[in-house]
């Protein structure tokens, strides 16, 4: 994933990540097809000096369970350089120069429709695991993932909480909404009733309140942290897993974002997998016209994140 603008060939790459990064023009990096999460970020400090000897123990056999179900490269000697690819982005929308909206995040539109994921970090498993949950970003594009890896991934966060409470909070909340959304049956969509007119009802304040704590320039630094909250907000509002969400942003699920509050929300029953499993399914667009489909909704996701927090400011006032 994209943290800052991308330089020029480094001299001094060091890490699978560093790697990606080299790769990445804002729409993520490839190996071999096969999306990349990653972050360049270090830790502020070992996480060894951090953890308790049994924590350390924990942490270890919980990155261990995660890599069951997911590849992470922490060493050079991972990745072949000519492996990687930069995944694209779309065509910026009419006066997009004019619009004072931040860029959008292709990267997690990669992420979303990618068939298949890796996580790449530095210097071991755990360490690789801990500078990922810490950016929620990755945090969204792990979401992407097999239902088994979010699950995964979930435990090790919240070990990781123990040790550092502020700065894994969101990833435990992200992760425990996606696995909530899924659980049921992780196979299949799960509806989404349509929002209520008017004000929300406390228990949706609470979830509301509960993202924007977690989400908070005080907790969590981020890149583009405009459409990360819009993302987020809408996600938890709407009901739904964020990859369902994503996906039928980008148009490979059938999903209509409302217009206002209160207006029908449509989410037919379809196997989560189709599109993903079976390269040959004609319903399939094209990367370039799923990446088109989320510009063209973001209009609209961006219009109900504005009713969202204003019923919100009204019910706190």
């Amino acid at each position: 994933m994209s943290q800052a603008p991308v330089a020029g060939p480094q001299s001094n790459v060091s890490s699978p990540a560093q790697l990606c990064e080299k790769y990445d023009k804002g729409g993520g990096t490839g190996i071999q097809g096969t999306f990349a999460i990653y972050s360049i970020r270090p830790l502020p400090q070992p996480w060894e000096t951090v953890a308790s000897p049994k924590l350390a123990a924990q942490l270890i056999q919980a990155a261990a369970a995660v890599a069951q179900t997911i590849s992470i490269y922490f060493q050079l000697s991972d990745i072949d350089e000519e492996d990687l690819h930069s995944f694209s982005t779309s065509s910026p929308a009419p006066h997009a120069a004019q619009s004072q909206t931040p860029r959008l995040p292709w990267f997690l539109v990669n992420a979303a429709i990618s068939e298949e994921h890796y996580i790449v970090g530095r210097g071991s498993a755990v360490e690789t695991l801990l500078i990922i949950l810490r950016r929620p970003w990755c945090i969204l594009e792990v979401c992407c993932c097999e239902y088994e890896t979010v699950c995964t991934m979930l435990e090790f966060a919240i070990l990781a909480r123990e040790f550092e409470p502020k700065a894994y909070a969101a990833s435990v909340y992200l992760l425990s909404h996606e696995v909530a959304k899924r659980q049921l049956n992780p196979n299949e969509h799960v509806p989404v009733l349509p929002l209520a007119p008017g004000r929300p009802s406390q228990p949706e304040v609470n979830a509301l309140q509960g993202i924007y704590t977690v989400l908070s320039p005080d907790g969590i630094q981020s890149h583009n942290p405009f459409w990360l909250r819009v993302i987020c907000v809408c996600g938890v509002q709407l009901g739904i897993a964020f990859s369902d969400f994503l996906r039928g942003m980008c148009g490979t699920k059938v999903v209509l974002i409302p217009e206002r509050i209160g207006s029908p929300v449509r989410y037919p029953g379809m196997i989560r997998r189709a599109f993903t499993e079976n390269p040959s399914v004609k319903n399939r667009g094209s990367d370039h016209e799923q990446r088109g489909g989320f510009q063209v909704h973001s209009i609209r996701l961006v219009s109900l994140y504005k009713q969202i927090v204003q019923e919100l400011t009204e019910e706190v006032s």
